[in-house]
């Protein structure tokens, strides 16, 4: 039943993604001018810097399944969309998608919460490239409070992202986050997060990485958490990326294991000329005082 869920989801993106390819083909000067290659968030906690070029609209999505004890364990399918607004502006909508938690008091399922942000450049280098971002989101309460899927309260997030390259194959991303989190009853808790994950183009198409993270609390009279996780993420061209890995906890309060993977497609240009014509406007301005960064 679950897998049988996300297959009509997955046809659909492949259609869009391939009619997308189909554009890419006929116009091939113009997308090689445009098109930059992929860069997902995804599959790891951390995020880049990077923002989608503008007009094209990303899409990221994945399985995670977590083991948290004997007889317990969860299953959510999460979404996102990105779509480059501006040069320095990037919309974000998400989704947990179908969740499945089971323990042995027995099994609930039903849809997650509905994520809204942006990530907006603060600062980047003379080519362009982002070296400091915020992703600031609102967390909508759509899981099931009554089902234990979710808090019913809105949540509240600013991350604070940065990145540096390490020589011509390696980056570093570090993240900073803070939250008020919805514990039930319209009361909230603060939350903090860092993050620090490091990748390395190990070809044209592999990009390993390894990440640990903490949290302050998931839960209002929980404790802090670790964990560590790693994995890699494979381009199929510029439009495409495949990802998987696996992660590990490393305090009581963390999920002993969850396993990840996951699709990301650039379906396409939805600003018409406007996206294309600012595209170049962008990449001329990186032709002139910059180079690319080599973050997966």
């Amino acid at each position: 039943m679950i897998r049988r869920a996300g297959i009509p989801v997955l046809a659909i993106m492949l259609a869009m993604a391939g009619s997308a390819r189909a554009q890419e083909t006929a116009r091939p000067q113009e997308a090689a001018r445009a098109q930059e290659t992929i860069e997902p968030d995804r599959p790891d906690v951390t995020n880049g810097t990077h923002i989608v070029d503008i007009g094209l609209l990303q899409v990221e999505i994945g399985g995670l399944y977590t083991h948290a004890g004997v007889d317990q364990q969860a299953f959510g399918s999460p979404f996102t969309a990105r779509l480059g607004l501006l040069q320095w502006l990037e919309a974000r909508i998400g989704t947990d998608g179908f969740l499945s938690q089971s323990d042995p008091l027995g099994r609930v399922t039903g849809l997650g919460n509905l994520q809204l942000g942006a990530k907006m450049r603060l600062w980047a280098s003379p080519g362009g490239v982002p070296v400091l971002s915020i992703l600031p989101t609102v967390n909508v309460p759509t899981a099931s409070a009554d089902k234990g899927l979710g808090s019913g309260d809105v949540d509240y997030t600013l991350v604070v992202l940065t990145g540096t390259d390490i020589g011509s194959h390696g980056h570093v991303d570090v993240n900073y986050g803070i939250g008020a989190i919805g514990a039930g009853g319209g009361s909230h808790f603060a939350q903090h997060l860092v993050a620090l994950s490091a990748s390395v183009a190990a070809s044209d198409k592999w990009n390993p990485y390894v990440e640990t993270f903490w949290l302050s609390r998931q839960e209002l009279a929980g404790g802090a958490l670790a964990a560590f996780d790693l994995g890699a993420i494979y381009e199929l061209g510029s439009r495409f990326a495949v990802d998987g890995g696996l992660q590990i906890g490393v305090s009581g309060s963390a999920p002993d294991l969850a396993a990840f993977g996951g699709l990301s497609i650039i379906v396409g240009d939805v600003l018409g000329k406007h996206g294309v014509h600012a595209r170049q406007r962008h990449a001329q301005e990186r032709a002139r005082g910059g180079r690319p960064s080599t973050r997966r």
